[in-house]
Order: C-alpha cells, then sequence, then structure tokens
C-alpha cells in the first residue's frame, strides 16, 4: 500500500498576519468614524419646513399652480395638474350637483368641471364666462377645475410654506400655507375625493380652446 505524498505544512508567518490585522483594524476605524460625523451632522442639521408637503421632506422646494377663486388664492402641487387650458366652453348636464358646470371636450375625452367655491364655502361670484380652467390629474386628466384669473405657475423654497390654515369650508384638503396667504389643498385627496365622480357624461361638445402645457420648473437646489 501506497502512503499519500503530502507536502511539508509551511511555518505560519505571524508578522504578516499581525500586520494585515492590523491594517483591517485601522479601516474599520476609520470607517466607523465617518459614520459617526454623519450622524451627528444629521443631528445637528435643521429639519426642513418641508414637513407641512407630505413626501417633500427632502427637497429645498416645490412647483405649485395657484389661481384665484372668489378673491382668494388657492394653490394645487403641479404633480396634480395637466395642463390650462383658456376660452373653453363648457356643456351643462341636467341633474348634477351644484358643484358641477358641466363637462369638457378635451380632445375627444369628456371630463367633468367643477366649481370649488360652494364647496370651500367660498361667495360664487356672477361668472358669465369660463375664460380659465385647470385639467387636474397625474396620471392622465381626471376633470377640470375653475379659476377667475389666469393660473400662475411657480417655484417656492420650503421656507415660505407653512402650517394649513382652517378657514375655509372642506379643511380636509387644506395641507399647506404659503407666506403669501394661498392656500394649498392636497391634490391626492382632491384626486380621490367621491364629490369629483360623475356617472353619466353622455354628451357630445364641440370646443375652440387655446390650451397652455404645463411643464414642471426645475427645482433649484
Amino acid at each position: 500500500m501506497t502512503t499519500p505524498f503530502r507536502p511539508a505544512a509551511r511555518p505560519v508567518d505571524w508578522t504578516a498576519v499581525r500586520r494585515r490585522m492590523a491594517a483591517a483594524i485601522e479601516q474599520t476605524e476609520v470607517l466607523l468614524g465617518a459614520a459617526q460625523q454623519d450622524e451627528q451632522y444629521e443631528r445637528q442639521s435643521p429639519h426642513l419646513a418641508g414637513d407641512a408637503l407630505p413626501g417633500r421632506s427632502e427637497e429645498q422646494a416645490v412647483g405649485l399652480v395657484t389661481f384665484m377663486l372668489s378673491n382668494r388664492r388657492l394653490a394645487l402641487e403641479i404633480r396634480y395638474v395637466c395642463e390650462i387650458v383658456s376660452k373653453a366652453r363648457v356643456s351643462p348636464l341636467p341633474g348634477m350637483p351644484p358643484h358641477a358646470c358641466g363637462v369638457y371636450d378635451l380632445r375627444g375625452h369628456l371630463l367633468p368641471v367643477f366649481d370649488l367655491c360652494g364647496l370651500l364655502d367660498l361667495p360664487r361670484g356672477t361668472r358669465t364666462t369660463n375664460n380659465w380652467m385647470i385639467v387636474c390629474g397625474q396620471t392622465q386628466p381626471e376633470f377640470l377645475i375653475l379659476s377667475d384669473t389666469a393660473p400662475e405657475v411657480l417655484t417656492l423654497p420650503l421656507e415660505e410654506i407653512g402650517a394649513a390654515e382652517a378657514d375655509l369650508g372642506d379643511n380636509a384638503w387644506h395641507c399647506a400655507t404659503t407666506k403669501a396667504g394661498a392656500v394649498i389643498l392636497d391634490g391626492d385627496l382632491l384626486l380621490n375625493d367621491r364629490q369629483f365622480f360623475l356617472e353619466d357624461e353622455r354628451v357630445i361638445a364641440s370646443n375652440e380652446t387655446e390650451r397652455t402645457e404645463i411643464h414642471e420648473p426645475p427645482i433649484s437646489k
């Protein structure tokens, strides 16, 4: 029987082992020190004013579309606005709720049009024409809301946005207020509110309109 050949074991270079262990310990201490500095910086950094707007705490500014209703300035985050329509003709429908004005033909899609005055306890003026409307939606247009004047698109730093003021009718929609006094409505709640769902939109309308596409302005850093 042949005995298998086994190479002689090489002696362990303990000096090299200690050197590698010391280098690993030193590298670990450097990484731990950097992590502790980052943690200390986060504790010392002031919180952004974005707490007033859900999902905006890591950003420096927010894009808004502001509009007027009964001399009151309101606003929606631009991510809830598809476009702005001017010189729009609304086709009324029988049996609609008081806050619904009718339907509007947006490139072949009939969308309901709403006046927020009644829902926000704002006085309804003697509006003879619907010169301006805001098309609301995220992935696609959902409905339109009236505006007394041409809506404005602007970017505000979060420092200029504070907590909501409970001075309008449906306080559940209010998520923040700007320093200039504009009430920011919660677009997510607005789009999912059953008051803006109509079951019957059977009407054929032909409209001559001017449309302004909405492009979100760059967020300043």
